[in-house]
């Protein structure tokens, strides 16, 4: 792994990570975290590690693969720091060292390769591509898919998509800015 001041450098510089210079440290974004309580440590003590340079903490610590972008955060922050969209550098980072929570990065790739593939999330696909990776995980929730099912709230095949061709622009712009 690299070094904790090269990580610090690409979040600050390719990732626009200066805005957490301007944090104030209030706790306003943890304390309106829905999962602040789960977290290693709240999205301040994260920035504060950040600026400090700790990035090897940062950078395993469960944090940002917990945020559940509800922007709350961003919402309330006295400062307008975009929180969120710093959270998702973060994952990036971490993804990209190799560093992730693998359930969870399992778990999102199994909501997004549905919706690139049919332009929709279908229930079956995602559980399918979760299931396959953590099999234990997936026979527990049998039992729920199963009363799902029989109330018809389950969703087997994807429905069609009245603009296919304007999806897949919309997702590859969504990409291009991604790599930006």
């Amino acid at each position: 792994m690299r070094p904790d001041e090269d990580f610090k450098q690409i979040f600050f510089e390719q990732y626009h990570a200066g805005e957490i210079e301007n944090c104030i440290q209030c706790g306003t974004c943890s304390g309106s975290c829905p999962l602040a309580e789960h977290m290693d440590f709240g999205p301040r003590q994260l920035f504060a590690m950040a600026r400090e340079g700790d990035m090897n903490d940062v950078l395993h610590a469960n944090t940002m693969w917990l945020c559940v972008s509800c922007y709350q955060c961003v919402v309330k922050c006295p400062r307008g720091i975009s929180i969120t969209e710093h959270m998702y550098s973060l994952k990036k980072m971490a993804a990209a060292a190799g560093i992730k929570p693998p359930k969870m990065l399992h778990l999102y790739r199994s909501f997004n390769a549905p919706v690139e593939k049919f332009g929709r999330l279908t229930d079956m696909a995602a559980m399918a591509g979760f299931g396959l990776r953590h099999p234990v995980d997936a026979a527990a929730n049998i039992p729920l898919g199963i009363k799902m099912a029989l109330r018809k709230r389950l969703e087997i095949r994807p429905a069609s998509l009245s603009n296919p061709v304007g999806f897949l622009r919309v997702l590859e712009k969504a990409k291009a800015l991604e790599d930006q």
